[in-house]
């Protein structure tokens, strides 16, 4: 019986030798659960590289936190690392958003579990060492009211010789880039004017049938996220008319962020930036 339990002792922590390096500490705080994460073994030895590691949330059923641009309320989760001299962070890339709600103000959020990768650029390293990666995460997290708060994260990832993937995040990873925002065809021709207190959007022919499909996430505040656009038809041309926002730029000289399209029994994202007209 002793031997039974030394081999499943020494089996648990095989396991957890095996999770070193590609999982940090979960933290749990109160409606989220919160850790980074790294799709392999280890840091391969050799020149200076970029690496990317993810961020992993998990929220409880009726709570979000909100996009990077997350609408008329909201602020989105940040990171202040704490990096040894050489090293340095890039911005936090997101998922693609959907509509959240604060005490029924709409707004550009995540719910459920969702992943956001961070690139690391790390000078040259020997086989043998490990990199602490440390940072304070912050974030509000919103359902019926907001909680604010931060804590610590970390990561511990050896240096290695040979790098070997680890299947679960690797996949994972793969997955948040195949869901990133495209480019638009070049032959989505669409064209925005300022018209007042009002940004109007006119679609190309191939959009202007699928209005109950479209939705739009804007960037920088440049419209409201609480609203749903005025819509009409001209010559056979979807337009949108959207309100302005009061903490936006009063004259837009552009309108950017994410168009969400239903296809082929999903959501596609497309990435737009539309020079502004002036004044009809």
């Amino acid at each position: 019986m002793r031997k039974i339990l030394q081999l499943i002792s020494l089996l648990c922590c095989i396991g957890a030798a095996s999770l070193d390096g590609k999982e940090g500490v979960s933290v749990s705080q109160f409606p989220l659960t919160l850790n980074l994460v790294y799709p392999g073994n280890g840091i391969l030895a050799g020149e200076s590289k970029e690496i990317w590691i993810g961020l992993r949330i998990v929220r409880e059923d009726g709570w979000h936190t909100y996009w990077e641009h997350p609408g008329d309320v909201g602020i989105p989760p940040s990171i202040e690392w704490e990096l040894p001299a050489g090293y340095s962070a890039g911005k936090i890339v997101s998922p693609p958003p959907h509509r959240v709600s604060m005490f029924d103000i709409r707004a550009n959020g995540h719910t459920g579990e969702t992943l956001f990768l961070i690139p690391l650029s790390i000078p040259p390293l020997n086989s043998g060492q490990e990199l602490e990666i440390k940072g304070l995460c912050s974030w509000i997290a919103c359902s019926h009211t907001c909680m604010p708060a931060h804590t610590q994260l970390s990561l511990k990832l050896p240096v290695v010789s040979k790098f070997e993937p680890d299947p679960h995040w690797t996949t994972q990873f793969k997955s948040f880039w195949s869901t990133q925002p495209k480019e638009i065809p070049k032959d989505w021709k669409f064209d925005a004017r300022l018209i007042g207190k009002f940004l109007k959007i006119q679609f190309p022919p191939f959009l202007s049938a699928k209005n109950g499909e479209l939705d739009f996430f804007a960037e920088d505040r440049v419209v409201l996220s609480d609203q749903s656009p005025l819509v009409r038809k001209k010559n056979d041309r979807l337009e949108w008319m959207l309100k302005k926002s009061p903490w936006g730029p009063p004259l837009p000289k552009e309108i950017n962020g994410l168009l969400s399209v239903e296809e082929g029994g999903g959501k596609n994202f497309y990435r737009l930036k539309i020079p502004v007209s002036s004044n009809e």
